[in-house]
């Protein structure tokens, strides 16, 4: 898309009113061309409503209709062809609509996912989840039929989602390139180096998680339906339909390893001619040294399957871990330990936020020698998105004195007592505050009065607030070590797709949301971290992360630490990330002017090519796409005027009859129908598109007539009606409709995005 503008494009954009100069069509257009329609809408096809949804008489009744003319028997032989096509199109719109289930599926996925759905690779397909199903999924009713695609399709989404972060792994290259920032300790003026990069320190971790499956003696009975009626309800909740089969529980195995190179010398004697000798040092091959090695694996069972299992989960006093979350983490290495930890939510006293409290406890050495070490943290809700914290954590510690008078045998050895020397108890209390949650925000309609104003406004503010994610969080931590006060914050900048967004799930139990396509300017998250130690040095990183792909983030972080002065660039995708920290300055020359310089000088490039070419040139590569996408519905449009045009006449001989009938009737006659586009009142885009674009559709909206009464909703996407077509594509587009009705004329226009209903309540004549 970073071609030049294109022959074929500037000729869209100035077949549309605009030139190369103004660079094609306003961004208001270029954003409709990723909404827009290519799939026929079945509804409007029949003229039926899809909101409320149509009753099977409702559909049985617009399929006679429209076969009453379009039925290739029932055409001369010059229309029988085209009567062929239109048919085939109404036949397969009945089809889907008169099946609930197809109709459930054509709602959320539209027709390529009916055809995908009932396909052999489908779900609805020979040898999909519905023919492995205890219960027929054909005898389900439409309501039951849709919760059963919905969890299917979440499970199949599941599956995807966990094949693609499946494990997650980090490699870390540590350069040390101290010599590019000098500080003159003189006069303490900053002056910047061509550096000299050395690698220094290297990492590497790894994590991927995989289901153990329930062993037998725990596996549910067949024909067991205790405590089915005690679970109802949670089993109707999404968290339940994760997992396609019961699970015993996951295992997550973890590695990792860190170090730091070295190069040993190797001494030589080297003898020259005049008969002397010398030793000289000849540096070897660069070693790595580890000097960390952690190898474990943590277990989380299933609590839920095993609860809903004979088993000893279903006994006092070990029912309460029913509603608790439990993991198992067993360590080899370094030093073999294992750590238990269980969270569970308590409410002392009803009516009140419940507290979050989590308790694990450590074993790192012999039960004779220490007591597990204990870890305790507790956060409670306190406001909106703003939640408290306190935690604390024993350390190591011995046995109390009057027991080693009692058993003799407690107590720790000297290798013991060394290696606890360090391991110190731990307080932090502090407060997080949490990002605006992204709902979904409906947009109003154009033409509202002034009381939707502040509606419209508070939206705006709540979609600013959403985009920009802002979190802080401050605590307090005291250990016998020392202390400290660590404050964090984090925002999104500028406009654009946030950098922290997740993988979001497209299906949830009320339906199908898919995810926008249109490519947007993308923001970059800003995370500034500091930490003031209880001797007062100050320590900070600032952090910014940016979105180069669907999956991948790439960041740059600049701060000052015990190292100096340092950068970290990263990158990242689906759990696999790159870590490369360098050290600019030597922490002995690091002062506050060197980290300034060192964060602005960065920061001042980034946002040059930022909005001097990224912003620019996505904006010209949209507007570019825009016009092209004009280009080839335009092309589209002699092909479209002739099959509307062929589905008029087909329709042209029932329609006069039903409107004959109305007239006598003195009933709703459609005297005149014109869609299409009509110049804008502004004068900016009135200059643009000077031009009407309408399409006589008289025929077509009185075939729409049904007992009198003409009704299009308002999401019916109108040029997909039979008989339409768009003759200005992207382009806002309007409904005029000329009518009799009890003997007086009427007029109605509506945008393409308002539903009509004629005759109106102000038309009615009182006889």
């Amino acid at each position: 898309m970073s071609s030049p503008f294109s022959d074929n494009a500037a000729t869209a954009a100035r077949g549309f009113g605009a030139s190369v100069e103004d660079d094609g069509l306003d961004p208001e257009y270029s954003l409709i061309a990723d909404e827009y329609p290519d799939e026929v809408d079945y509804y409007a096809l029949l003229g039926l409503s899809q909101q409320p949804p149509p009753t099977e008489a409702e559909i049985r009744s617009a399929y006679r209709n429209l076969s009453l003319s379009f039925h290739p028997d029932k055409q001369p032989p010059h229309l029988r062809e085209a009567a062929k096509r239109h048919f085939t199109q109404i036949q397969e719109a009945y089809d889907t609509l008169i099946d609930p289930h197809k109709r459930t599926v054509y709602d959320l996925l539209g027709a390529e996912g009916v055809k995908q759905e009932w396909s052999t690779q489908g779900t609805m397909g020979p040898g999909g989840e519905a023919h492995t199903q205890d219960v027929g999924v054909k005898a389900m009713a439409p309501e039951e039929f849709r919760q059963w695609f919905l969890k299917t399709m979440k499970k199949r989404e599941r599956k995807a989602i966990e094949k693609l972060v499946a494990s997650k792994g980090t490699i870390i290259l540590g350069i040390n390139a101290s010599n590019t920032i000098r500080v003159d300790k003189v006069n303490e003026e900053v002056s910047i180096q061509v550096p000299s990069p050395k690698l220094s320190t290297f990492g590497a971790t790894y994590q991927f998680k995989a289901p153990l499956p329930m062993p037998g003696f725990l596996a549910r009975p067949e024909n067991s339906n205790e405590d089915e009626e005690e679970n109802q309800d949670k089993d109707q909740s999404a968290e339940a339909d994760i997992t396609e089969e019961e699970n015993f529980g996951d295992v997550t195995l973890n590695a990792a390893v860190t170090g730091g190179m070295t190069r040993q010398k190797q001494p030589y004697i080297v003898q020259f001619e005049d008969g002397t000798e010398q030793e000289i040092q000849v540096p070897g091959p660069r070693l790595l040294v580890a000097k960390e090695i952690h190898l474990g694996a943590t277990f989380t069972p299933n609590l839920r399957s095993l609860a809903s299992n004979k088993g000893i989960l279903t006994w006092r006093p070990f029912s309460f871990l029913r509603d608790s979350a439990v993991s198992v983490e067993g360590i080899l290495l370094p030093d073999p330990a294992l750590k238990t930890s269980i969270a569970r939510s308590i409410q002392p006293v009803s009516g009140i936020r419940p507290f979050s409290v989590t308790a694990s406890s450590t074993i790192k050495h012999s039960l004779f020698e220490t007591p597990p070490a204990l870890d305790i943290q507790i956060s409670k809700q306190v406001a909106q998105r703003k939640i408290a914290f306190w935690s604390w954590s024993s350390g190591s510690w011995g046995w109390p004195e009057f027991l080693f008078q009692r058993l003799v045998f407690l107590g720790m050895s000297p290798d013991t007592l060394f290696a606890t020397e360090e391991e110190h108890s731990n307080f932090q209390i502090g407060l997080i505050s949490l990002p605006e949650s992204s709902g979904k925000v409906h947009d109003v309609d154009d033409e509202e009065d002034d009381e939707e104003d502040e509606y419209r406004q508070l939206l705006q503010k709540k979609r600013v607030a959403s985009r920009t994610a802002e979190t802080w969080q401050t605590f307090l931590q005291v250990s016998p070590g020392g202390g400290a006060i660590v404050l964090k914050y984090g925002r999104n900048l500028f406009s654009g797709k946030p950098t922290d967004d997740p993988i979001k799930s497209e299906w949830s139990g009320e339906g199908y949301f898919p995810m926008p396509r249109m490519e947007e300017a993308r923001g970059v998250r800003l995370d500034v971290s500091s930490v003031i130690s209880h001797d007062l040095k100050p320590s900070w990183t600032v952090k910014g992360t940016r979105r180069v792909g669907e999956y991948t983030t790439v960041g740059l972080g600049v701060g000052i630490a015990h190292t100096g002065v340092h950068m970290t660039v990263s990158w990242n995708r689906l759990g696999q990330g790159f870590n490369i920290p360098i050290v600019l300055c030597p922490a002995n020359e690091a002062n506050q002017d060197a980290a300034v310089f060192a964060t602005l000088a960065p920061w001042l490039a980034y946002c040059a090519i930022e909005f001097g070419y990224i912003r620019p040139r996505d904006r010209k590569n949209r507007r570019q796409a825009a016009a092209r996408r004009h280009n080839e519905l335009k092309k589209l449009i002699p092909q479209k005027r002739a099959e509307s045009q062929e589905a008029i006449e087909l329709m042209a001989d029932q329609v006069q009859r039903r409107q004959a009938r109305e007239a006598k009737q003195d009933g709703l006659v459609i005297t005149k129908a014109e869609y299409g586009y009509v110049p804008s009142t502004s004068r900016k885009l009135r200059a643009k598109f000077p031009e009407s674009r309408l399409i006589d559709v008289t025929i077509p909206v009185a075939a729409m007539v049904d007992q009198g009464q003409l009704g299009i909703p308002s999401n019916t996407v109108k040029f997909h009606i039979m008989g339409f077509h768009d003759p200005a594509p992207l382009l806002p587009k309007r409904l005029r409709v000329w009518y009799t009705f009890q003997g007086r004329d009427h007029f109605v226009d509506v945008g393409d995005k308002e539903g009509i209903s004629c005759p109106m309540r102000t038309h009615l004549v009182s006889t």
